[in-house]
């Protein structure tokens, strides 16, 4: 299993490796294997495509949890949309920047829908 090395800030490998431990993603275990983890990251094919769909989960629960982040629904609350946009300008797009910068570009579009 070939394995690259994918370029991201520490701040952002700390947040994903809490995730996964947390949350028990075992599949990613190996490219975080405790909370603290440091640079450089190695992932294979799969475990990317694995850390795209914990970037697309976090951005599922955000919605979820501040359902009036839009500023065009009847109850819009500007903490819902602070905290909404945190994820989706956080976690959500730096981790498919830094992986997709690694990896061929659009090869997990498939997995944003």
């Amino acid at each position: 299993m070939i394995k690259r090395e994918v370029f991201m800030p520490v701040e952002l490998i700390h947040e994903i490796a809490e995730i996964v431990h947390k949350e028990g993603y075992t599949s990613l275990m190996g490219a975080f294997p405790d909370e603290h983890v440091q640079p450089p990251i190695f992932l294979s094919e799969e475990e990317a495509s694995d850390l795209i769909d914990l970037a697309v989960i976090e951005k599922k629960k955000a919605r979820l949890r501040f359902r009036h982040h839009d500023d065009e629904h009847p109850k819009y609350d500007e903490k819902h949309e602070a905290e909404f946009y945190d994820v989706q300008m956080g976690i959500y797009e730096k981790t498919i920047y830094y992986v997709e910068s690694s990896f061929k570009k659009g090869s997990f579009d498939h997995l944003l829908k």
